[in-house]
């Protein structure tokens, strides 16, 4: 077995047994007084309202925030950019050979200037 697989299997495991262990020996008497005290604790009790106040807060201050934006004007630039199409071919063709030879010379100079040096 892989450490991994140990454990995630020791971990399993390991909550079962604890899980079945508490709940063996944790009687439901002491559960309830647990609770009670819990109920009865001013400090507690207060820092639950604090957070209680806390995440209503912040749920109405999520709320006033717009939903979604929906502001699509660079997709529409985007979609603004056509491709010529025309007839001209040779002339664009043209173009495109001698850019490529261009960048096709540009890197060979680069290439060689950062050799020399």
């Amino acid at each position: 077995m892989s450490k991994f697989s140990s454990f995630l299997l020791g971990t399993v495991v390991g909550a079962a047994v604890g899980f079945v262990a508490g709940s063996l020996l944790v009687d439901d008497d002491q559960l309830d007084d647990v609770k009670q005290k819990i109920k009865d604790n001013e400090h507690l009790q207060d820092l639950k309202k604090k957070y209680d106040n806390g995440t209503e807060i912040v749920k109405n201050q999520l709320s006033s925030f717009p939903k979604t934006v929906n502001d699509d004007t660079e997709l529409k630039d985007f979609d603004d950019i056509v491709i010529d199409d025309s007839k001209e071919e040779s002339a664009s063709d043209e173009n495109a050979e001698k850019t490529v030879s261009d960048l096709d010379h540009a890197e060979d100079e680069t290439a060689s200037e950062t050799t020399e040096e």
